[in-house]
């Protein structure tokens, strides 16, 4: 077969595995009430008739109560005009952050009003305005009309936060939402003043059970601090239940009879990915050297190469694996050192792979090392093709994607919402930051304490401590796109594409913004020291190396190195050290206040923008949507094979099923990279929320034609890490 017949198979499958759903609008099909109720294992589902009527009649008790709340609005509206004309009176407090130890930090520029309500219902805003740099409030109204006998008895004091920014046309507008309210009797306004004294608010609080800069989900009154869009809520549960149904279907099968169910059997129940595809119309292809390099390139891998200083012509790729992290005894996860030389269609060929710690329940040496090339034969060679796929999709899927995207951007969603407000930065920043804490606080429970201490090596407590290592190397300063090693490094090229996108939509955001963005600097300085504050340490900067093993210490050095050259880590940039520890995130301003003079501050500004925009959006959305293509056959990739009890342990062929991933986790893995990569939502170009800016989408549709000769359609690129 030709190269052109064979591209034309490879985009034909492409286009042929990629999964869409379609709502059959059935009365009685299964249901599911939110993103909260998936499992692992057997998640919330609603399958009875009778609980779906039951699940029906309720929601159409929602959907009235929804309406008469419209109603309500629509009769009594509330009114931007002030009522009263004379200022003799006024309410003042401070609202601050929850605090162990004084002084709480305040809440700036927090908007803030102050209503009454007629005896008929009606709507009266009093006064408004917004707290100031220590948090305070003084809201200045007309005594009489706040006493007014047509008010009802107690006032209403109000605090709003942007719930949503969206676009109506090209003009943004920032959605408000009431935060927090209390009511106080107009009787005791009995002086021209009165004090709500402070108010703590659970206001985007930092968790306090983890290291991690993570989001408290929850005020302090239990309420959610962010919810789903109704759009992200309604698509994921159409397109997951069939996903669904098929691992509950596999998970009773195993529970009543295991001898009836197979790895093969439960492959068949899912949609066709990628490898299955190719293997059909090529076979022995998506297992050929070929493949294996383009697919560690261009695929969910996207790795990173570096060239070889010993030998000319060389790349390098490493993946890390146990490390010193705690683990289990189940699974092999050996460090993976892959060597290539790119063919003449640029495309990395393997020749060499070396494995570093135990390949078998015999000898459990962690440093063990072994060389693998094609001259070992065909079952050796495709066995450590196998063993370096393994190791990669768990390194990507913990470091790159979970790490590197979710919490990454996390930290940086926390900091913006805490601080922007009145700057534009809110409209440049929110929409891309929106929901990332709430899909995070899920990947703990489906995550990092479900599905992969049950199918991988490492264990729950394993990963979290991996993940704030690698966060220990993750900065805005100093970050550039990949660098392709040939035509054919699709992805690379892609990234470093789409960074000009958001080089020109950041850019023009501030060339027609930077006056109120100088005004309102004091919001970037927060957004700024709660970067750093909560800023993990460096990565090794509070380790002592010379205590560690000989061993764990060049492990540690390789790392280190790796790190950097993978996520663009400037070591020679100073950084702040806070309570004896350097963190890693580095600082984008000192001053309070600037001027158009201050090009460095606007330029670190600038740059750390689009470092969290970048990782949002593309990068995010790379690994996600190509999880199915690789793990979504089991016996091609998974995240952990088992030892097994035989001496020649993983190096087996495929067809040995005693080291391939049981039943159940076959279906949690095919379930699971379902999940993750088909949950279609949220799109830049498609703009379901009309929160995407327009100058970032037209940017990025000018590209169309660019992004498609590189095997990219624009239209699949996320908003926003949500998923």
């Amino acid at each position: 077969m030709n190269e052109q017949s064979k591209d034309e198979i490879i985009q034909q499958c492409k286009k042929e595995t990629k999964i869409y759903y379609i709502d059959g609008g059935r009365f009685f099909s299964p249901k599911m009430r939110g993103i909260n109720s998936l499992e692992v294992g057997k998640s919330k589902i609603i399958s009875s008739p009778l609980n779906i009527l039951i699940e029906w009649v309720y929601f159409q008790y929602t959907r009235i109560r929804s309406l008469f709340k419209r109603l309500n609005n629509w009769l009594f509206p509330r009114r931007p005009e002030i009522v009263g004309s004379i200022k003799d009176a006024y309410l003042t407090g401070s609202l601050v952050f929850p605090s162990r130890y004084p002084p709480a930090k305040p809440i700036a520029n927090m908007p803030v009003a102050l209503w009454a309500r007629t005896k008929l219902f009606g709507w009266r805003k009093l006064a408004e305005g917004y707290t100031n740099e220590s948090g305070v409030f003084k809201l200045e109204f007309d005594l009489r009309e706040a006493v007014s006998w047509k008010n009802q008895r107690k006032l209403i004091f109000e605090v709003h936060e942007i719930s949503r920014i969206q676009f109506n046309e090209k003009q943004p507008y920032r959605q408000f939402s009431v935060f927090h309210s209390q009511k106080f009797p107009k009787s005791d306004l009995t002086g021209m003043g009165y004090t709500l004294r402070e108010i703590s608010l659970g206001y985007w609080n930092y968790r306090t059970d983890t290291t991690i800069p993570r989001a408290k989900l929850n005020d302090d009154d239990g309420d959610p601090i962010q919810s789903y869009s109704q759009g992200r809520e309604d698509a994921m549960i159409e397109q997951i239940i069939p996903i669904e149904l098929t691992k509950l279907k596999h998970l009773e099968q195993i529970e009543l009879d295991p001898d009836s169910i197979s790895i093969q059997s439960i492959q068949a129940d899912y949609p066709i990915n990628l490898t299955q595809c190719l293997e059909k119309h090529l076979p022995g292809y998506s297992r050929s050297d070929e493949w294996f390099g383009d697919r560690m390139m261009n695929g969910m891998n996207c790795g990173t190469f570096v060239k070889d200083p010993n030998e000319e012509g060389v790349f390098i790729m490493k993946y890390f694996g146990i490390c010193d992290y705690d683990h289990n005894d189940i699974y092999a996860l050996p460090d993976v050192i892959i060597r290539y030389r790119l063919n003449e269609k640029g495309i990395p060929i393997p020749f060499k792979i070396t494995t570093i710690g135990a390949l078998n329940s015999l000898n459990r040496d962690p440093w063990q090392t072994r060389d693998f090339t094609p001259a070992d034969g065909d079952m050796l060679w495709m066995a450590a093709k196998r063993i370096a796929r393994m190791t990669g999709s768990l390194y990507v899927e913990v470091d790159q994607h979970f790490t590197g995207t979710h919490i990454n951007v996390e930290q940086y969603a926390i900091a913006a919402y805490r601080n922007f407000r009145r700057s534009p930065l809110a409209i440049l920043m929110l929409p891309h930051m929106q929901e990332v804490a709430l899909i995070n606080g899920g990947a703990d429970k489906l995550i990092i304490e479900g599905f992969l201490p049950e199918a991988t090596a490492i264990k729950a407590s394993g990963l979290l401590k991996r993940t704030k290592d690698v966060l220990g190397m993750l900065d805005w300063k100093g970050w550039k796109p990949m660098e392709p090693i040939s035509d054919a490094h699709h992805y690379a090229r892609g990234e470093k594409l789409f960074m000009s996108v958001i080089d020109e939509f950041v850019d023009k955001f501030f060339t027609e913004n930077i006056d109120e963005i100088i005004i309102h600097w004091d919001e970037v300085y927060r957004f700024s020291c709660d970067l750093i504050e909560h800023s993990v340490p460096v990565f090794l900067s509070d380790k002592s190396l010379d205590t560690m093993p000989e061993n764990l210490r060049n492990q540690y050095k390789e790392r280190y190195e790796y790190y950097k050259a993978q996520f663009g880590f400037d070591d020679s940039v100073k950084r702040d050290s806070l309570n004896g520890e350097l963190k890693t995130v580095s600082r984008i301003t000192t001053k309070q206040a600037i001027t158009a003079k201050d090009t460095e501050d606007i330029e670190n500004l600038k740059n750390a923008c689009k470092y969290a925009i970048m990782q949002a959006t593309y990068m995010h959305t790379w690994i996600n949507e190509n999880q199915y293509d690789e793990l979504g056959e089991v016996l091609y990739s998974n995240g952990g094979l088992r030892f097994g009890d035989k001496e020649s342990g993983v190096l087996v062929p495929e067809n040995d099923l005693t080291v391939a991933p049981t039943p159940e986790i076959a279906t949690k893995q095919l379930w699971f990279a379902n999940f993750l990569s088909r949950t279609e939502y949220g799109f830049i170009v498609s703009n379901e929320d009309k929160d995407v800016h327009p100058d970032f989408r037209n940017a990025l549709l000018s590209k169309k034609e660019e992004f498609l000769a590189l095997d990219i359609d624009v239209n699949a690129i996320e908003s926003r890490t949500n998923i």
